[in-house]
């Protein structure tokens, strides 16, 4: 793992490629950091408030179609659970590279970006034929088919939404990044969702169905629009910029970290469709969901912990990026743990004073347990963060395809000894050994390069 004192061994050159940090990444002014983190601050709160706005429109959409049937919402997750794969497949770590070396390297080039897009795009709608054959072949039995492919549909266009994310957090094009989400959570979620409330009950589930539909063509029009906006902002570059191939070799250590997380996150959610059904899915997945509310709120602030922490990592900083991690963890705790205990509190006032069926019952005893499990999962991003931004990435690689070799082993044993309990016991395993991995590691690598940069001085002192 090395230390962190080769984080500044590569910049990238002006078409996304890596080159020696010596000559491409600028040396900033005595006691003045990289980039223009005093406007990230100000923008902050919008950035915050604009992607909570829009995880909630998703939840909605979610317990929407749980209200209309567990069997749909389970084929919609499963396929949602697939799209997510395929994305961070086709992604493989570019949005987190790029995002990453915000404001320490020269511009992202538009060629590189339109390259990059068009083999993501490719890539996407291979893997979507791929998954979508065996059901249109009849040769994998699903409820509602056409709900798996809209929830394939909706996740591949969300990757690719927040690659643009990416590109206008680091070039610091914040009110375009806010102002995006706020068209999505409008234009995507919430009027498919209230057209479909409009109509009530809908016969044979059809109308259901056509609020998907809506909401994936609403999801695609609006980030084709969102891309072509950021492309536009971007410099031409003196060549055609790096192909698809060269930016994915830079980011296979973030690619492979981040298809680790996902397979961890998902792959029950699929494994518990093929053992106990779609009914199953639905009613886990909705507590899955509900938890993972406040996982994806603290994922956006993630994404500016990386940028905020990349400028400190570019000055070799590492002091102040360890004070600003533990200060996250710290801050972290408090909010999901006192969030934590209000959902134990509330399940427990339902629970007394309401009558309610076995499966709602369950569905909030899950929803307990989801709840520490996030606790643990949040706790776990600062560090992730810290990292990530020094170049730490092969050590957070490591341990997420650690966790999601064990999940792929605990899940289906867990659903054998605790039918539906199994996810959401694993689930908990899970996170408490990659917490307690991810902190270790951060203290272990922090510690290791601050000493490297002190040797240096003492061995001047003492001459």
């Amino acid at each position: 793992m090395g230390g962190v004192s080769r984080m500044g061994e590569r910049g990238v050159g002006p078409h996304g490629l890596s080159e020696p940090a010596d000559a491409q990444v600028p040396v900033p002014e005595a006691g003045k950091p990289s980039g223009n983190p005093g406007r990230l601050g100000r923008a902050a709160l919008s950035l915050i408030v604009s992607d909570a706005v829009l995880q909630g429109a998703r939840y909605l959409l979610i317990l929407y179609l749980g209200y209309q049937s567990l069997s749909l919402l389970g084929s919609f997750l499963m396929g949602a659970a697939a799209g997510s794969l395929i994305g961070v497949a086709a992604d493989f770590g570019i949005s987190q590279h790029w995002l990453r070396l915000g404001g320490a390297v020269p511009s992202l080039s538009k060629g590189t970006f339109l390259r990059a897009m068009r083999g993501k795009v490719l890539l996407s709608l291979f893997g979507m034929l791929l998954v979508a054959a065996p059901a249109g072949l009849g040769w994998w039995t699903l409820a509602t088919p056409s709900a798996m492919v809209l929830g394939m549909t909706l996740m591949v266009s969300q990757s690719l939404g927040e690659t643009c994310d990416a590109v206008g957090l680091s070039a610091h094009r914040y009110g375009a990044v806010s102002r995006f989400r706020w068209f999505l959570a409008m234009g995507g979620y919430l009027a498919p969702v209230a057209w479909g409330g409009l109509l009530g009950q809908a016969p044979a589930l059809g109308g259901v169905v056509a609020v998907l539909v809506m909401a994936a063509i609403g999801g695609l029009v609006i980030v084709c629009a969102y891309l072509v906006a950021i492309a536009s902002t971007l410099p031409v570059g003196d060549k055609g910029g790096a192909g698809y191939r060269e930016v994915l070799w830079q980011s296979r250590w973030l690619g492979l970290n981040q298809l680790a997380i996902v397979v961890d996150v998902r792959a029950p959610l699929i494994i518990l469709g093929l053992m106990l059904g779609e009914t199953a899915v639905g009613l886990y997945g909705l507590v899955q969901r509900t938890t993972a509310v406040v996982e994806l709120a603290w994922a956006s602030i993630s994404r500016l912990l990386i940028t905020s922490y990349s400028e400190l990592g570019a000055d070799n900083q590492v002091a102040e990026v360890e004070v600003r991690v533990w200060r996250a963890a710290r801050l972290t705790g408090l909010i999901t743990t006192t969030l934590a205990a209000c959902v134990w509190l509330a399940v427990a006032v339902i629970v007394g004073n309401t009558t309610l069926s076995s499966d709602a019952i369950l569905a909030l005893s899950l929803l307990k347990v989801g709840s520490l499990a996030i606790v643990l999962s949040s706790l776990k991003r600062p560090f992730v963060s810290g990292l990530i931004a020094i170049y730490q990435e092969r050590a957070v690689c490591r341990v997420n395809v650690l966790s999601a070799l064990a999940g792929l082993v605990l899940v289906p044993v867990c659903i054998v000894s605790f039918n539906l309990w199994g996810p959401v016991v694993a689930w908990l395993a899970l996170e408490a050994a990659a917490c307690a991995l991810l902190m270790s590691l951060f203290v272990s690598v922090t510690r290791t390069a601050q000493a490297n940069q002190e040797s240096p001085l003492a061995r001047r002192a003492a001459l």
